[in-house]
């Protein structure tokens, strides 16, 4: 759980940075949004890891299949914006990170790594375990 929060705050701290003139609401958001985007990606990763390799079975149609990816981030970013937004938790992790680690090298790129990764290992999962349609 320490490195979720180290990873939401270099991508909060990248954000507010670039919106300093501005409220902190647009970091808040684009942090949000990151982050369930990132969610969304991890969920529909084990999602295509289940289907293809425990039930060996895929969507029946690419409809079907757009309308839970649909489902997957939309519940992903109500789900953040609840925990993050509505109850302050964002600030409660900035607060906690923003004096030693705001500074530190590597810090946003490990944050955009874990945001990235769910959509590489989807990508290398495709290339190696297509599906037979």
């Amino acid at each position: 759980m320490k490195q979720l929060e180290y990873a939401y705050f270099h991508i909060y701290h990248f954000y507010y940075q670039r919106n300093q003139g501005l409220t902190s609401l647009p970091a808040r958001m684009q942090t949000m949004y990151t982050v369930s985007i990132s969610a969304g990606g991890w969920i529909l990763l084990l999602q295509t890891i289940f289907l293809r390799l425990v039930r060996h079975a895929w969507f029946t149609s690419q409809d079907a299949a757009m309308i839970f990816a649909i489902a997957v981030y939309l519940g992903a970013a109500l789900l953040c914006y609840r925990i993050f937004i509505t109850r302050s938790y964002d600030e409660k992790i900035y607060q906690k990170y923003e004096t030693d680690r705001a500074n530190k090298p590597g810090g946003l790129l490990f944050a955009f790594m874990m945001v990235s990764a769910p959509y590489l290992l989807l990508a290398l999962f495709k290339q190696f375990f297509p599906a037979q349609h």
